[in-house]
């Protein structure tokens, strides 16, 4: 009961919050400024994650009060969220250096993989890779661990590069969501992550009532980075079990892709990587002329596309992971060919 009764009350709580905090954030000039790289052009309020993230955190720990399951890996997760949600708000209010911020991501990932050294062993003892075959336990482990960190901070940046958009995080939380409960349903994943999807998609839907264009809030970095997180903990744990990873990368593609090509793109072109730029392919669609609605549409269909591919993936993950890649690169390069011609 609690599995189900804790995500209803949170989306009708989270829906009125966030109703009532509009207000009161305009009133505190905590608003999206527009500049010459934004996509929008009117002052809208950011700190939806007032409401969210702190909603999370309170009803995960009553489930696990509840159901008396808490241990280490996510007690960490949850600390972990905390913290990246206080600094990305000090960062929402006063702009905090680069430095700051991205040394408060790798702490956060270090600890957390710290956490699920267990799960690393076993995803070593019973997964076979013949690259690492010759060398030393210990060596893999410390080679994987660096390699989840790596894929981890990405995945927390990516998410905070693809906030632009009305409607686009909290669609793309929604797919994760329910991705994640079907194969938790399926005992591909434990029960806590049936869990933390129901309340993921709770929130999300919330949020998404007052963010799907025309936006009314923002969620600002104080959101966007701990849902990165967040999609990064379920995947790399999918991963760690030898459970649905191909399943979860497949829901997570558009933003893999949109923002790993972007960053190639402008590797390439020799453009600063690390300042803040509008070259994401629907970035270009937004400045092309496009609407908010309209752009966010074809990516909706895309979604429903690549959840019905994670599913698929469960019998055939090749095949889905190859589709699924060939369905976001058409995407993307309709939206480059559009925002040309316009």
């Amino acid at each position: 009961m609690t599995l189900f009764v804790i995500p209803l009350i949170l989306y009708f709580f989270c829906f009125y919050a966030l109703k009532k905090i509009i207000p009161f954030l305009k009133r505190k000039s905590l608003v999206d400024i527009p500049s010459n790289r934004g996509n929008h052009d009117e002052l809208k309020p950011k700190g939806g994650s007032i409401v969210l993230i702190p909603s999370l955190i309170i009803s995960i720990l009553l489930f696990f009060f509840f159901e008396d399951s808490m241990d280490l890996k996510w007690l960490i997760f949850l600390t972990s969220i905390f913290i990246l949600f206080v600094v990305s708000l000090l960062d929402d209010i006063k702009n905090l250096s680069a430095s700051t911020r991205l040394s408060v991501h790798f702490f956060c990932v270090i600890l957390s993989v710290f956490s699920m050294k267990q799960d690393i062993y076993f995803f070593l003892n019973n997964y076979n890779l013949p690259i690492l075959n010759n060398l030393d336990l210990i060596f893999q482990f410390y080679l994987i661990s660096i390699i989840i960190i790596l894929l981890w901070l990405w995945i927390i940046n990516l998410f905070n590069f693809m906030d632009g958009m009305d409607g686009l995080i909290s669609l793309q939380m929604i797919f994760l969501s329910l991705v994640t409960n079907i194969v938790s349903m399926m005992n591909l994943m434990d029960k806590n992550f049936q869990f933390l999807s129901l309340i993921i998609l709770s929130i999300s839907l919330a949020f998404y009532r007052h963010n799907k264009p025309i936006a009314k809030i923002f969620l600002g970095d104080s959101g966007s980075i701990p849902f990165g997180y967040i999609a990064g903990f379920i995947l790399i744990s999918s991963l760690l079990s030898l459970g649905p990873f191909s399943s979860i990368l497949i829901i997570l593609l558009y933003f893999f892709l949109d923002s790993t090509i972007t960053l190639i793109s402008r590797f390439i072109n020799r453009k600063n990587l690390i300042v803040a730029h509008s070259d994401h392919f629907y970035q270009q669609m937004l400045r092309s002329g496009r609407s908010h609605k309209n752009v966010l549409q074809k990516i909706f269909f895309l979604m429903i596309l690549l959840g019905f591919l994670s599913i698929l993936a469960l019998k055939a993950y090749l095949i889905s992971l190859v589709l699924a890649t060939f369905l976001t690169i058409i995407l993307l390069v309709y939206f480059k060919k559009k925002s040309k011609n316009e």
